[in-house]
């Protein structure tokens, strides 16, 4: 029988489409080990030097079904060259409901490219993802480890991954930190109609572009790539490619991320479901609030209840930890994670007639900013804002121990999307200035005429300059606690004979932190003379190396003022036979003075240091690194004294 003509074209093109397809999927389905492919030999000779592990292939596919399910493939092939490299033999896979994880082979290779075995079930841990930081949970991990005792080998890993709900669409980061990348690929593969978007930052490669059929598929690819290193003093952010939906769908909440307003419209009707107060905490509210003068009354005592009726606690279920639960559960238990919190707050102040907000943020600050022009839910934080008429008020409500108003070095001055009945809004929290965030230190220092010397130090630490401390010895041990000052202290040798730690634990918005020490040789005796560094705590030694061309900002993670003041008691008969000039250097991110005068017999050393902004542009690198020079020499000054004889 004979085909119209128009018929023999369009089964032509049929079947072009089909072979298309079958050779997409084809190329999908080429996995697994296969003997010789990852000889140590055929790896460029270039890559491996000065190497611990080179990865030999990192391809992730991206399936797309629908707005709401997809197919993820990850391959991964490390050569491990030395012990150094080992950790690349290991693999770490988070699942939950909305992630299933269908399947994780693995195989262990040696220099030939021979296998050595394969990866057992035995050899596969599975375990909590957050356990002892969250009560509740849906998320897990499931762990490996390839390992041989011969060196060169090679661990080759492959998982797939089925999705179900797509609010993310995984990011390609073509670079690693520690090891160079012999090939990279990424690769989203969509339904024809379906949009892609796509971010670049640091990566200047457009994609490359197949149709077939009823699919599309977008690809990146990278080869022989150095190991990631950052600039000194730079932030810690890699180049990527970040990917996005534009419909989405999750646990039947369906949302479009075409612009910031729609996904905030998405985000309020997860809200708006659970946002109101059970009889007995709205009493509690109107309490409460009657007697605040003002609108920033009533925020600072409901935001000060808060902190003392709560405490934080994860809670990882629902809508991929979305979705927050309903006042009540936070005004029953007394705990709850940051959404809760967050929705408790805001819930609380709206039935005290002030208006609130809450604000999703990616939190962090390793944490690059989010991208003003890229509509995407890269988000892992949620605070509130208050807008009142006078100013602006911002709540970070999963601190017992933040002052009013303060949400801390990982939320400040980043890009953040305020939810509102109308829809997302990107606005940018507001950057803390170096008054707020202080080290202050006062010291006394009985010096001898031998060189020896002790002294009592008391170190108060102000809003970010608190977090940390804080953050660095939460549920450190006494000596642990104790190591950390000794790295703190930038100074001589020193031992430790007293130390109150009380308020690193305790909910004050500051920390005092009282000690006392010995400082044998802390002046060196020539004869009748002592030759001593007066700065006793806070000697800088290190200026980052020069760049040709610098491309990255320099990160000094927040503005802060640091200032130190030492009280020298002189051995008896002794006087200043001289003394450094003071030094001032200004510049239009920091300052640094520094001086020592004699006062009624005692010497007196001050030293203040401030940084005002928390990014400099890579164009005042090289005045950055002239101002820390002369900070290094300014804090090596010495002072001679003599004994009169």
């Amino acid at each position: 029988m004979m085909f119209p003509h128009h018929y023999h074209v369009r089964s032509l093109f049929a079947l072009a489409a089909v072979l298309a397809a079958l050779m997409i999927a084809n190329a999908k389905a080429q996995v697994g080990y296969r003997e010789g492919e990852y000889r140590v030999a055929a790896m460029p000779a270039e890559l491996a030097q000065d190497a611990e592990a080179v990865a030999r292939l990192d391809a992730l596919t991206f399936t797309v079904e629908n707005p709401g399910k997809a197919t993820q493939i990850v391959r991964q092939v490390y050569t491990i060259l030395s012990p150094g490299g080992r950790d690349y033999g290991k693999i770490y896979i988070g699942y939950d409901k909305f992630r299933e994880l269908t399947s994780l082979r693995g195989w262990l290779i040696d220099a030939e490219g021979r296998k050595i075995r394969d990866l057992k079930k035995n050899d596969i841990k599975d375990e909590s993802a957050i356990s002892g930081y969250s009560l509740y949970e849906d998320s897990r991990v499931r762990s490996a480890e390839l390992y041989y005792d011969a060196y060169p080998y090679t661990v080759m890993f492959e998982y797939e991954m089925v999705f179900h709900g797509l609010l993310f669409w995984p990011s390609w980061y073509p670079y690693l930190y520690r090891a160079p990348v012999e090939r990279s690929r990424f690769e989203i593969d969509v339904p024809a109609g379906m949009p892609i978007r796509y971010h670049l930052r640091g990566v200047q490669q457009e994609p490359q572009i197949q149709a077939a059929g009823n699919r599309k598929v977008l690809r990146w690819h990278a080869q022989n790539l150095p190991k990631w290193e950052p600039e000194p003093s730079a932030p810690n952010w890699s180049p990527r490619i970040l990917a996005a939906p534009t419909a989405f769908e999750i646990a039947g909440y369906a949302g479009v991320m075409s612009s910031w307003t729609s996904f905030g419209k998405w985000y309020y009707q997860l809200y708006s479901e659970r946002m109101a107060l059970p009889p007995s905490a709205y009493a509690e509210v109107q309490r409460l609030s009657s007697a605040a003068a003002t609108p920033r009354d009533r925020v600072r005592v409901l935001y000060e209840y808060l902190q003392a009726k709560t405490r934080y606690v994860s809670v990882q279920l629902g809508i991929g930890g979305w979705q927050p639960f309903e006042p009540a559960y936070v005004f029953e238990r007394g705990y709850g994670d940051c959404k809760a919190l967050s929705n408790f707050m805001v819930a609380m102040l709206r039935a005290a007639q002030v208006e609130a907000h809450p604000v999703l943020i990616l939190s962090g600050e390793e944490q690059p900013d989010v991208p003003a022009d890229f509509p995407n839910g890269r988000f892992n934080h949620v605070i509130v804002c208050v807008p009142l008429e006078q100013d602006t008020v911002w709540l970070e409500c999963t601190s017992q121990t933040a002052p009013f108003g303060h949400i801390g070095a990982g939320n400040e001055d980043r890009n953040v999307l305020l939810v509102t009945p109308e829809g997302g809004k990107l606005v940018r929290t507001p950057q803390s200035k170096s008054i707020n965030n202080q080290r202050i230190r006062h010291a006394t220092v009985k010096l001898s005429e031998n060189g020896d010397a002790s002294a009592e130090i008391r170190t108060r630490y102000t809003g970010n300059a608190q977090d940390h401390v804080r953050y660095a010895l939460a549920r450190q041990s006494p000596r642990e606690r104790e190591e950390w000052l000794r790295k703190e202290i930038e100074g001589p040798t020193f031992q430790l004979t007293r130390v109150d730690f009380s308020e690193v634990d305790g909910k004050q918005h500051e920390i005092n932190l009282p000690l006392a020490v010995t400082l044998p040789r802390l002046a060196a005796r020539s004869g009748a003379r002592l030759f001593l560094r007066p700065n006793l705590m806070s000697r800088r030694k290190y200026v980052p190396p020069p760049v040709a061309q610098r491309t990255q900002p320099v990160d000094f993670a927040y503005a802060y003022l640091n200032t130190d003041s030492i009280h020298y008691e002189l051995p008896a008969g002794f006087v200043l036979e001289a003394v450094p000039d003071s030094v001032k250097l200004e510049t239009a991110f920091g300052s640094y003075h520094a001086s020592a005068t004699l006062q009624n017999g005692k010497l007196e050393y001050v030293r203040r240091l401030e940084i005002r902004r928390r990014l400099l542009p890579p164009e005042e690198y090289d005045a950055y690194r002239k101002f820390l020079s002369d900070i290094v020499k300014a804090d090596q000054a010495q002072i001679v004294l003599v004994k009169k004889i």
